[in-house]
């Protein structure tokens, strides 16, 4: 779809709505404010009165940065970090299962331990790697506001609320019509385009009310070429300076590499002419054909109803349906015969009776004794690799839900809900650059005819064999017979059955004494089916295994309990001490039990200190427990120039092996390490322990407090969390680095996982690291602490001087996290591995640092029909990857960034808003990382941290009638 096709079916969206309007009769939008109630309790309460912090994400923020997806919009909040390997502009290599999804990450502890849900209930996940929610089948034009809960949460919501949850609101109240109309883009090449527009509609209805939401958004291409982080391919590996540019290039290039045996070096053509290849005169600039950022178009639905059926019983439906379709493209495969092998056994090497080999390359080879070349060449003339996704999500949420004055004479205030939930997730994939390795070998193996030449194998033949000269391109005949058609089909269905009742069981001298009992069922049910040639590693690429169909079943029994202790004595304003259990019973690992206590204490009604404890868990989803995938990426292997790390052990463990104290083997090697990474059936549940305590000050409350300051509220809060059995992989750096830093016979299990040989671009070597294997396992254990910090004030100016009455008000609004601890140990018995103060790491999840400090501020001016916000975003100086697991030398510091953001909005009458912002206003470019530090493959640096678009300029409007 081109862009003026997009900003078409936008503007139809648009139109539908005013046809809607004319047939409609106009209804007054609900405007009665009611006070926000958080999640995180079944007995419910307002944040700052609860022991747990929740950080409520309204409509001004929603609105600040024209962002129109909720995972972008939560990736600016300091209490989250990049999906690494999951987002937009991160998942790129992330395989076509992955490609395109949009996930959140709270406390950087990864998707997987992070529970979404909506209105209060689960939602399925969006891919069968983990249990994340893929947000870009979410609609945001209907969502109230979002909850976030800073803190293990099992014990209320069940399984995998480790780091905390994460509760989308929507409007289930709105009356009206609205619409709504914008379009964004990056100014510095008009790129990232933005054109989204949606219409909703509520009604109240005598006992009831009913509304929908309609929302079509796209987030356009943007390509590294046209991009100065990434035009260029880029290494670096400190203490050596960056390499950018043709020094940087692949030793696989567009027009082949030729190798053979006993002459020096490799050979490629140039002109014609049979010269010795060198990688900046003849090398493959790769980053120009990568993406960016991952264009993708999501068509998006959701509709809720609720109705009184009779007094205290309502019976209520929620739907929701979200489509994205995403083109994930990047550059062809790096052909090397010799380890793009048929079904890993058979060489696709160049036979020198191919009738198509030059002379000069046909006598060196003669000359030499070889009658097989080995050859590399980049498949950028048959199909650029990449993946073509359709990832489609649909929810359904019934239920009755209702109040109760009193159960038979027996308490008060009784509520309850029974639901059932029901979604699935389906993804249908397609791989591009799926090359043939076996359809190759037999093209390569040609005689000649009466009439031109065939293929040799009369099997082949059959099969519609057409000759191969992999020396001039690659014609459409050459590509039909090459080329296939794969992919990956999955699927994710979930199931959640839940029942609760809460209420006042009595009244106690300091107030009501409360709990909460109920119980849930919840079944996932998941598969992935690759297409045969992957399965079986006849085409180029990564080798990957099925996951077979799996059921996760839980059944669940929970209660919570709230008692207020005293009330109304001098500092002692109100006490109140809470607590929740749950039982689990999961048919795949066992028995397990989740808990939390804690309370509050209010010495002065402005005054809250607040603290809880939680056992919080997370089970195995099925790509940790089945299937498993070949891998390729940078390692940098810990025994390149070893002659000069200050590492004695790892001297002597690398000069045990024969290699050069100076080896320096060339990029490509480092950039090619393979090996399998795969599930492990046998994996329990992560255990975590979350602890939180802090304190709430909110001015209002304060009867000697002016006027001016009574919108003023700080909280601040410590939160710590441990994680035992920590579900997975040690990481390929990690072992490599274990393997050669410990004594010789102690790093044994972790030097068994690599795989030494050689490689043509080393000649005479046997000792090249060519692969390193890696399992999931319940192997790591992880502390983290640190401190939220979260103000809000709010003023009239007509508060400081009736002059300034006119003028409006203002409200700041900041929110900032500092860690002070990061520890991870990748194994039992393992050293504490320091992830404190840095941005990046490893491409695995226990390798990716923290950042010591980031905030977020908008400053928000209201007067009249104007508003106008500042957003002031803080990532703080760090270090590009954890020292303790890539060396002091080999990492480099990180400044400090401020990111601003400006909108304003007017409302041109009390129907049409108009507004327009730019992100980025001052146009800060992202920093370079050192090479495979930036904790997704691929990438020289954060995104999400770091701004890669640039300045960036959004305008749009509402209607609403």
């Amino acid at each position: 779809m081109t862009t003026r096709e997009r900003l078409l079916a936008s503007s139809m969206i648009c139109g539908a709505a005013l046809i809607v309007l004319a047939a409609t009769p106009a209804m007054a939008q609900d405007t009665e404010v009611s006070e926000i109630v958080v999640t995180g309790s079944r007995i419910q309460r307002p944040n700052l009165d609860a022991p747990t912090p929740v950080q409520v994400v309204g409509q001004e923020k929603l609105e600040s940065q024209g962002l129109e997806n909720v995972a972008d919009v939560l990736t600016t909040l300091p209490q989250f970090a990049p999906a690494f390997g999951s987002a937009r502009t991160q998942s790129t290599f992330s395989g076509t299962a992955d490609a395109g999804l949009n996930l959140v990450n709270l406390r950087n502890l990864g998707s997987e331990r992070s529970l979404v849900l909506i209105n209060g209930r689960r939602a399925p996940s969006g891919s069968i790697d983990d249990n994340g929610v893929d947000l870009n089948t979410i609609p945001s034009a209907n969502i109230k506001r979002i909850d976030v809960i800073t803190g293990g949460a099992s014990a209320i919501d069940g399984a995998d609320a480790v780091s905390g949850v994460v509760n989308i609101i929507t409007d289930t109240t709105f009356q009206g019509l609205e619409m709504g109309l914008s379009y964004g883009e990056a100014l510095k090449n008009h790129d990232n385009q933005n054109p989204s527009a949606f219409i909703r509609f509520g009604a109240g209805l005598d006992r009831g009310h009913v509304g929908a939401t309609l929302q079509y958004d796209y987030q356009g291409y943007v390509s590294c070429a046209d991009r100065y982080l990434c035009s260029e391919d880029f290494a670096w590996f400190p203490p050596d300076d960056p390499v950018r540019g043709p020094a940087a290039r692949s030793g696989v290039p567009l027009g082949g590499r030729f190798f053979v045996d006993a002459a020096p070096g490799s050979y490629t053509f140039d002109n014609g002419a049979l010269v010795p290849f060198n990688t900046a005169a003849y090398g493959y600039n790769r980053n120009a054909a990568r993406t960016l950022a991952i264009p993708t178009e999501r068509i998006l639905f959701a509709a809720d109803a609720d109705y009184e059926v009779v007094d205290g019983i309502t019976a209520f439906v929620e739907l929701n349906y979200g489509s994205a379709q995403v083109n994930a493209p990047f550059e062809a495969h790096p052909f090397q015969s010799s380890s793009d092998l048929v079904a890993g056994l058979l060489e696709p090497s160049i036979p020198t009776d191919n009738p198509f080999v030059p002379a000069s390359l046909r006598a060196l080879a003669i000359a030499n004794g070889d009658t097989e070349i080995t050859w590399w060449q980049r498949f950028a003339g048959l199909e650029n690799r990449g993946a073509d996704n359709l990832r489609q999500t649909t929810r359904l949420a019934v239920g009755v839900r209702g109040d109760r004055d009193t159960l038979f004479g027996f308490g008060k205030d009784w509520n309850y809900e029974l639901s059932y939930v029901w979604g699935r997730t389906t993804l249908d994939g397609r791989s591009l650059g799926l090359v043939s390795l076996d359809a190759l070998y037999s093209g390569l193996r040609v005689q000649p005819t009466a009439t031109g030449f065939q293929c040799v194998d009369p099997l082949a033949r059959a099969q519609g064999c057409v000759p191969i000269n992999p020396f001039d391109g690659y014609n459409q005949t050459e590509q039909a017979w090459l080329v296939r058609s794969g992919g990956v089909r999955s699927a994710s269905e979930l199931e959640n059955a839940l029942a609760y009742l809460s209420g006042t069981v009595f009244e106690l001298p300091a107030g009501p004494l409360q709990v909460a009992v109920g119980a849930e069922s919840r079944r996932i049910n998941a598969y992935e089916d690759y297409s045969t040639e992957i399965n079986e590693g006849t085409v180029a690429g990564n080798k990957i295994s099925d996951s077979e169909r799996t059921d996760f079943k839980t059944d669940e029994a929970f209660v919570e309990l709230k008692v207020p202790v005293v009330k109304d004595l001098p500092f002692f304003n109100e006490v109140n001490v809470e607590g929740a259990y749950r039982w689990s019973d999961g048919y795949n690992v066992g028995t397990y039990r989740t808990w939390r206590y804690g309370g509050d204490w209010s010495p002065i009604p402005s005054v809250r200190l607040r603290a809880m404890k939680n056992r919080a868990v997370r089970a195995p989803t099925l790509g940790e427990v089945a299937g498993i995938g070949e891998t390729f990426g940078a390692v940098d292997d810990p025994c390149i120039n070893y002659g000069a790390n200050s590492n004695a052990t790892l001297r002597a463990n690398c000069a045990a092996l024969g290699i050069p104290a100076n080896y320096d083997p060339p990029l490509t090697v480092i950039q090619n390490v393979g090996g399998f990474e795969g599930g492990n059936p046998d994996l329990k549940p992560e255990v975590a322990d979350t602890l939180t305590y802090g304190i709430v000050f909110q001015a209002g409350q304060f009867d000697a407090m002016p006027d001016m300051f009574r919108d003023l509220t700080i909280s601040v809060d410590r939160f710590q969390i441990e994680i035992d059995g920590l579900i997975n992989v040690v990481g390929r750096q990690n072992i490599a680095q274990l393997c050669y830093e410990r004594p010789a016979g102690q790093g044994d299990v972790f030097c068994n996982l690599l795989t030494r040989g050689t490689d043509p671009s080393v000649p005479g070597a046997n000792y090249v690291l060519t692969a390193i294997d890696d399992q999931y396992q319940n192997i790591a254990s992880l502390e983290l602490k640190g401190v939220d910090l979260e103000v809000n004030y709010g003023i009239k100016l007509g508060d400081i001087a009736s002059s300034l009455e006119p003028w409006g008000g203002l409200s700041i609004s900041s929110s900032w996290t500092f860690y002070d601890k990061a520890t991870v140990i990748p194994f039992p018995g393992g050293d504490p591995v320091d992830l404190l103060g840095a941005a990046g790491g490893d491409t695995s999840n226990v390798a990716q640092g923290w950042l010591e400090r980031q905030g977020s501020t908008t400053l928000t001016w209201t007067a009249g029909k104007f508003k106008t916000s500042w957003t002031a975003r803080y990532i703080g100086e760090a270090k590009s990857a954890p020292a303790d697991i890539f060396g002091e030398d080999a990492v480099v510091d990180i400044k400090s960034r401020w990111y601003s953001d400006a909108s304003v909005r007017w409302a041109a009458t009390d129907a049409l808003e108009v507004y327009a912002g730019m992100n980025n206003v001052f146009d800060s470019d992202p920093p370079f990382f050192p090479s495979s530090q930036s904790g997704t493959q691929a990438l020289d640096t954060v995104p999400a941290y770091y701004d890669i678009f640039g300045r960036q300029l959004y305008v749009g409007l509402k209607a609403r009638f």
